[in-house]
């Protein structure tokens, strides 16, 4: 019995902590922005994966490549570097590709 106890155990371990190291929405979300101009004052709407699938860099660090949809608002608008976009404005994006790495300040 006591066997059985220590096997959910750690099958509870397991499946807790391989949860916790993927990327959150809010990551994935983040890195999306960063190609955006104002993207300190832009959000993603309607995030779809697509499709998700465990990666390596370059220098063999373990991340996650992610396919996505969805579209980025601007909700009071931009004018950065001579861009000029209203409130509201909302751009469409479609099977975007998005490679998360996880690095000692987080995903990245």
């Amino acid at each position: 019995m006591n066997k059985n106890l220590l096997f959910v155990y750690f099958i509870s371990i397991v499946f807790f902590c391989s949860c916790k190291n993927t990327p959150s929405n809010k990551d994935i979300e983040k890195k999306i922005l960063i190609e955006y101009t104002c993207a300190e004052t832009a959000k993603v709407n309607s995030l779809e994966i697509v499709k998700s699938s465990p990666t390596t860099s370059l220098f063999g660090f373990k991340g996650y490549e992610y396919i996505v949809s969805g579209e980025v608002e601007w909700p009071t608008g931009c004018t950065e570097f001579g861009t000029s976009l209203p409130s509201g404005y909302k751009e469409k994006f479609d099977n975007k590709r998005v490679v998360l790495i996880k690095g000692e300040e987080g995903w990245q």
